[in-house]
């Protein structure tokens, strides 16, 4: 009696591929974010450190993309985390390819 009984109406469980992909795309914008911010502040110009700091994040964004997928198609898991992961690595996929691009062709 001294414990919360719990109800569990279905078998759904949490996508621990989701949980990752959500947490890769964090990452990967944080990476975006910071590298843009420390870039800007140096009117510019980019250090290796910067790319080599890019080029993690962009494999993070990578990654949470196919974790993402991967854990979309799971069944009887809940979607709220993949589809998260997926969305945030998607924008951050969509934002370096913009940064990559407007570097190769000057736009």
């Amino acid at each position: 009696m001294l414990g919360r009984k719990e109800y569990r109406f279905t078998s759904k469980s949490r996508s621990d591929r989701g949980v990752m992909s959500s947490v890769c795309g964090m990452i990967s914008l944080l990476g975006l974010a910071v590298s843009m911010i420390i870039v800007i502040r140096d009117g510019g110009q980019a250090v290796e450190r910067m790319g080599a700091a890019g080029f993690v994040a962009f494999l993070f964004c990578i990654a949470g993309l196919i974790l993402g997928g991967i854990a979309l198609a799971e069944k009887d898991k809940f979607e709220f985390f993949p589809r998260l992961g997926f969305i945030l690595s998607l924008i951050s996929s969509i934002a370096w390819g913009g940064i990559l691009y407007v570097g190769f062709f000057g736009v």
